[in-house]
């Protein structure tokens, strides 16, 4: 096997279990889906995977499945024969025979059409295909490993994304957290960039001063490790000449707004309108919505720890901030968001 190349820098346990867990699976043919918001990086992770499996001397090939027709699907994928359309003056092999024996990487499944899905699936079980305009079937040998940025789970349940497809990608599945709920690899992806880009741009490091790396810890990074990295190449563009000030960082979200006030448990009277079941639901809205407030506030906006304190899963947690509109974000040290009476560490400023 080749020296990996794919270098993820991280100093969580959440990373280490997640890094731990694709190196043990890697090995053999599995399908994975790779989910988690825009700009964590699951291409990353596609390739870690690929360079530790039996297929790592042959291609990794990507494709973003947003930019497929059903048509196009056909053949960007499978490829055509002379004379399959108008235009197609010569016979051209799709991206499956060009991952043959290695990885292919399919992102933003969810993007792909209903008429899209159904092809893929029967691809993924039989590993067979036609070229456009052939009748004969080919074989490919390739590793699929699939990513999304969106809820699967709940475009299954709204019909917009099959069933059985979902449960043939999710063979593996794997979750990379936003970089909020694993603010200690923060500073590490921090330095892991300054040295990146001042050997890419050959100018001198930066260097940032305590308060800035307070605001960089302290932040929500709504753009996940992709701002970071961003964040990180601009400043290295500007060279100050001097340690970088808490207020030059380019940060979208310096003040966010407040989270929503705490719902006040209504009056008993607020409930007897209506059936029983209607009275019903109302109150237990009204009590599910206070709840969930206030467990983000003990978590300090951290999902994972609120869904844990609740006794729910962390999918069922965040399908219950979804429902009742809250932000996470703004729940966080730094943004200026209530929290519970008690000690707290004390910051550059504080000192």
């Amino acid at each position: 096997m080749p020296p990996t190349r794919t270098e993820i820098v991280f100093r969580s346990e959440n990373q280490r279990a997640l890094l731990a867990t694709l190196a043990k699976v890697a090995p053999t043919d599995a399908e994975i889906l790779i989910t988690g918001p825009s700009g964590v990086g699951k291409e990353l992770y596609a390739a870690y995977a690929h360079e530790h499996s039996r297929r790592s001397r042959r291609p990794f090939v990507t494709i973003n499945c947003s930019n497929l027709s059903s048509h196009m699907l056909e053949n960007e994928v499978f490829g055509h024969a002379r004379g399959a359309y108008t235009g197609a003056h010569a016979a051209m092999g799709g991206i499956a025979a060009a991952a043959e024996g290695g990885s292919l990487f399919l992102d933003e499944i969810d993007t792909l059409p209903a008429v899209s899905q159904a092809k893929l699936l029967r691809f993924i079980q039989t590993k067979e295909y036609r070229r456009l305009g052939e009748t004969s079937l080919r074989r490919a040998d390739v590793r699929l490993i699939a990513a999304s940025n969106v809820d699967l789970e709940r475009q299954v349940r709204d019909g917009q994304f099959r069933k059985d497809l979902f449960f043939r990608l999710r063979v593996v599945p794997v979750e990379v957290k936003p970089l909020a709920e694993r603010s200690e690899d923060i500073e590490p992806l921090l330095d892991h960039f300054i040295g990146r880009y001042a050997g890419l741009y050959r100018v001198p490091a930066i260097r940032f001063s305590p308060a800035a790396r307070h605001c960089l810890v302290a932040y929500g990074w709504p753009g996940n490790v992709r701002e970071l990295e961003n964040c990180v190449r601009y400043l290295t563009c500007l060279q100050l000449g001097r340690a970088v000030a808490a207020t030059d960082l380019p940060l979208c979200c310096e003040e966010p707004a407040p989270p929503p006030e705490p719902a006040p448990v209504e009056p008993p009277e607020r409930y007897i309108n209506g059936t029983l079941r209607e009275a019903k639901a109302r109150l237990i809205d009204n009590f599910e919505r206070y709840y969930v407030d206030r467990a983000l506030q003990g978590a300090y906006g951290n999902i994972s720890d609120a869904a844990r304190a609740s006794g729910k899963n962390r999918r069922a947690f965040f399908e219950l901030m979804r429902k009742y509109g809250f932000d996470a974000s703004a729940y966080r040290r730094g943004n200026g968001a209530p929290r519970p009476p008690g000690p707290r560490n004390s910051s550059p400023s504080d000192r």
